[in-house]
Order: C-alpha cells, then sequence, then structure tokens
C-alpha cells in the first residue's frame, strides 16, 4: 500500500482534492480499458467531484479582509 496517497482525516484540503480529480478526468478519456461511453462517464464522475470539491474549497476559504 502506497501510503503517500493515503487521506488524513485532519488535513483532507477540498482545494488539493478538487485538482487531484480534475487530472483523474483527463485520465479516464485516455484509459485504454475502458469503452468509450464508460471512459466519457468516469470523466464526467470526476469533474462533478471536482466542481463539488471546488465548491467546499471556496467556502472554507477566510473571507477577504478590506481595510478603510
Amino acid at each position: 500500500m502506497d501510503h503517500r496517497n493515503q487521506l488524513d482525516i485532519f488535513d483532507n484540503d477540498p482545494a488539493r482534492l478538487a485538482k487531484a480529480n480534475r487530472i483523474a478526468a483527463e485520465n479516464a478519456l485516455t484509459d485504454p480499458f475502458f469503452s468509450g461511453k464508460v471512459r466519457q462517464e468516469r470523466h464526467d464522475h470526476y469533474i462533478a467531484e471536482a466542481k463539488r470539491l471546488e465548491r467546499l474549497a471556496a467556502m472554507a476559504a477566510p473571507p477577504a479582509t478590506t481595510t478603510a
């Protein structure tokens, strides 16, 4: 088991996970072990998950401060 890829339950950064899902989506389109339809479905799944995680990351971001 590759422990470098194991998620830390206390530090699973949504932005980092979203980036990983976008990379997985790109790779899913060229995976030779699946049919074209399945590759597209996998791509769509990874993109949907990336968008969900990006929304979480945006909500977790600290609010912008303004100085008067």
